[in-house]
């Protein structure tokens, strides 16, 4: 399952639960999500019971129901695309509200740290949303 995925759905988790504080790692197969001194495991079959759950609210949205557009679960799917993108295979990620500091491990052994600002977490996303849509102005320079 790709980190994009999961991370949305972590997201929307902790979106639910309002809090913009936490940390999360991907060691093997399961994400570890510690919010203050609580830990929560989450294994692929817990992501992918919640990721049906959230399919099912979708198609049947309240009609006052937005999201924000810079909602936690989309920052995280943005920076889960990134992850993805540079095939990491474990990583530790510190967020804090708007800001965000990651540590990860590559499938090639390269480790590397990377420290997201709100508007570097926001120009993700945007870029996140193109390459969903397609809407390059260079359709010679897509990646």
């Amino acid at each position: 399952m790709s980190h994009a995925k999961s991370l949305r759905v972590i997201g929307q988790t902790v979106e639910a639960a309002q809090v913009r504080s936490f940390t999360l790692e991907k060691h093997d197969d399961s994400y570890l999500l510690w919010i203050e001194e609580r830990l929560f495991c989450f294994t692929p079959a817990d992501i992918s019971r919640l990721d049906a759950q959230a399919q099912k609210r979708r198609r049947n949205p309240p009609t006052s129901a937005t999201q924000p557009p810079k909602s936690v679960s989309q920052q995280l799917r943005a920076l889960g695309g990134h992850l993805d993108r540079i095939e990491a295979c474990s990583f530790r990620l510190v967020w804090e509200g708007d800001s965000a500091i990651l540590d990860y491990e590559r499938v090639n052994g390269e480790r590397s740290y990377k420290a997201f600002t709100a508007e570097e977490l926001r120009q993700l996303g945007l870029h996140r949303s193109l390459l969903r849509s397609g809407r390059y102005i260079f359709p010679q320079l897509d990646p």
